[in-house]
């Protein structure tokens, strides 16, 4: 049933954790490094925008607002994802 759906609680994890060809927003940015933060707001990585994860291997590589980013686990462990 379609109401069922409406009331199932959105999960949020790190973009690592997702699995590819999901969808959902940026929930958040969880990073003490000051120039890993810089970095993925200068990407235009911000929360609420719309993010799909196309695939894990060899790098996490997403999708943001039409254009493609490919990173390493380390930064793709700082980006949560609610979906």
């Amino acid at each position: 049933m379609l109401t069922e759906n409406l009331h199932m609680p959105l999960k949020t994890t790190t973009l690592c954790s997702m699995e590819p060809e999901k969808t959902g927003k940026i929930s958040h940015l969880d990073t003490k490094d000051r120039g890993i933060l810089q970095k993925l707001i200068a990407m235009g990585i911000l929360p609420g925008m719309p993010i799909i994860l196309l695939r894990r291997s060899p790098s996490y590589l997403f999708e943001v607002d039409q254009t493609r980013y490919a990173v390493d686990r380390e930064i793709a462990n700082h980006i949560f994802v609610r979906y």
